[in-house]
Formats: C-alpha cells, structure tokens, sequence
C-alpha cells in the first residue's frame, strides 16, 4: 500500500483511539454527584468480591491531594479487582470538586459526600480512607495520609 495514505488513515484512527481510551479512564465533570449512606452502602454490597477503597477528602485538604496520584495508580494496577470511591466534603463541591476531578485526571469515581455519610464514619478529619475485604467488611480505617506503598501493601494482602 501507499505509505502516504496509511499515514492519512492511520491518524484519525489513532485519534480516535486515544479519545476512546481516555474518556473511559477518567471520569468526566458531569459523574460528579451527591452520593447519600443508603446509596453507597448499596454501592459497597454490588462490589462484593472487590477490595473497596473509601476516601473521604476534600480539595483544599493538603494531605487529601498529596494522597490521590496514589489513588489513581492504585486504580489502574487493580481497577479489575479492586473499587476506589471518592467522596468529596467540600462546602462549595458542586463548583469546586468537578474542575478539581478534571484538573487532577481522576481516574475513579467522585462523588459529593453529606452529613450521612460523615456521621457513619465519625469523620473527624481529612483525609480519612476505609478498605472493605471482598465481602464488603471494613478491613482498616486510616485517618490522614498514608503512602501508597502502604494501601498497596493492604490490598495485596486482601487479594489473596
């Protein structure tokens, strides 16, 4: 074939490609929504069988934003056994966290956490993450930041 139309075809489909494959690894603006107890108890049992990863942060939390680039890598090395939940308690998380999830390319589901879920898990300070087994049980709470190496450690060992 002509070299110069391979190259003619062959990046519009590479285009095409990258945008596929980018859009169905992040999350778009538009995912981010309030999320209530009841929902996202339902959310932690149709996960059974999955590591489920519980952070609670919010954007202006320092600690909170050194954490996530650890949660996006965790969420790509185990995204098929393994669910990470962000739930934002931002006061203004309608206009702050959407642009934050874009700006930052969070790669796992964000969403806008209440006064429900914040009296569940006596949230007292950011960020706090909680890991459910396969069988939706807490594992382990941290409250603050801890390393990736840490959480890879933990979800290694409730893989096995």
């Amino acid at each position: 074939m002509n070299r110069q139309f391979i190259g003619k075809v062959s990046l519009p489909i590479l285009f095409v490609m990258a945008v596929f494959f980018v859009s169905k690894n992040s999350y778009a603006i538009e995912d981010v929504r309030q999320i209530n107890l009841p929902a996202l108890q339902e959310m932690l049992k149709s996960n059974k069988g999955k590591v489920v990863i519980v952070n609670l942060w919010a954007t202006w939390c320092p600690p909170c934003r050194k954490e996530i680039p650890s949660f996006i890598s965790l969420y790509k090395k185990y995204k098929q056994d393994v669910e990470i939940i962000g739930i934002a308690f931002d006061e203004n998380g309608e206009k702050a966290v959407p642009p934050f999830v874009e700006k930052k390319s969070i790669n796992y589901p964000i969403y806008l956490g209440g006064a429900d879920i914040a009296e569940s898990y006596n949230l007292r300070a950011y960020p706090t993450t909680i890991i459910y087994d396969k069988d939706s049980k807490m594992a382990k709470k941290h409250i603050g930041y801890v390393q990736e190496e840490v959480f890879d450690a933990e979800i290694r060992k409730l893989l096995n």
